[in-house]
């Protein structure tokens, strides 16, 4: 029963999935074929982005590349629609240390906006629909050398000089079908729009012969490929702030409580530092938590005898300004690490050291 059910459900999608790609493979003909202009940014454009819906570890790898390059010296700027926040117009987050971050609303701002401000503090995070036009003003106003498109593989009306697709390791293509019959935002063909292909969360299942033979077939020839791994390294406390070593929370008995697009491999992340995971409160992606859904999860974690609660740092900018009283609640800091990573980022340097200013 559940088969057919199944079977007929993929059938009735099957019409409306077809419209969808269509539209997508006629928009992108628009571009390519110049019908629909692709405008030009006087500062090297990074773009960063996927084809598959879901998480991919896309949001750390601007704030890796944004570390990076402000360590380099760079004067860097992300450009991001700040996504499922309730206002509207432009917004603007420049060196947030002089901000106190948590009187900064992700309602007004977005979850991930207020995350890499906080991880990327010397950087400006402009929040716009427009990434044109934001990119225009944050040039003009603040010097930007960089902008990292975030989420950018899909917005083509701004001309980018490194455009970087990630695929995550636990399922890179996505199903090969188009969401929701599978989980791509576009055919795998296009994968060839591709300049660097980074493979995310490689510390989980993959077959490293098999996706790197997919990847070959649509992408350009000599396309480079990185693989990049994730571990939790650091916890912080939500009230405090203070910052404890992942080794220091080895066997505690722990409440997962998340709210993003691939659960599981955070899921997995914990389970590797042999934590005691004794229950998972799992919700919607960008889900705006209420105090009722914290005092739930502290109620359910303090007659189970959990410990501590754990949720990731995305999550951690919709739960500061709730009351934490009766559970401590520490947010997982993330670091992202490759075998190549000095190759990876000498690319991003060539990249910029190549450029001709317009």
């Amino acid at each position: 029963m559940i088969e057919r059910d199944a079977k007929l459900q993929r059938a009735l999608l099957w019409l409306p999935v077809k419209l969808y790609e269509m539209a997508v493979r006629l928009r992108l003909l628009a571009y390519k074929k110049g019908l629909f202009k692709i405008r030009r940014l006087d500062a090297l454009v990074i773009s960063v982005g996927n084809i598959t819906v879901g998480g991919t570890g896309k949001t750390p790898m601007v704030a890796y590349i944004g570390q990076y390059l402000l360590r380099e010296g760079y004067r860097i700027a992300v450009l991001t629609r700040g996504y499922k926040r309730e206002s509207k117009g432009r917004r603007v987050l420049h060196d947030s240390r002089q901000h106190t971050e948590k009187n900064l609303s992700y309602l007004e701002y977005g979850d991930e906006p207020l995350m890499l401000a906080r991880l990327l503090p010397q950087a400006s995070i402009v929040i716009d629909k427009n990434r044109y036009d934001s990119g225009r003003w944050v040039i003009e106003n603040h010097g930007t050398e960089i902008l990292l498109l975030d989420d950018g593989y899909q917005h083509l009306k701004v001309h980018r000089d490194l455009n970087i697709l990630l695929l995550d390791a636990t399922d890179p293509f996505g199903g090969a079908a188009i969401a929701p019959l599978g989980r791509l935002r576009e055919p795998l063909a296009e994968l060839k729009r591709a300049d660097v292909v980074l493979i995310t969360r490689t510390n989980k299942s993959l077959d490293k012969a098999s996706t790197l033979r997919i990847i070959a077939s649509h992408c350009r020839v000599g396309t480079p490929v990185f693989f990049f791994s994730t571990a939790i390294v650091h916890f912080r406390n939500l009230t405090t702030g203070e910052i404890f070593n992942a080794a220091e929370f080895t066997g505690k008995k722990v409440a997962v409580l998340c709210g993003i697009g691939n659960p599981q491999a955070f899921v997995d992340d914990l389970c590797r530092l042999d934590l005691s995971i004794t229950l998972e409160n799992r919700c919607a992606d960008h889900h705006a938590y209420s105090q009722n859904d914290v005092d739930t999860v502290i109620k359910a974690a303090q007659q189970g005898g959990v410990e501590i609660i754990i949720t990731t740092e995305k999550d951690a900018v919709r739960l500061e300004a709730l009351q934490h009283t009766g559970m401590p609640i520490y947010a997982a800091v993330l670091q992202m690490r490759s075998e190549n990573e000095a190759e990876f980022q000498r690319l991003l340097i060539q990249n910029y050291s190549g450029k001709e200013r317009k």
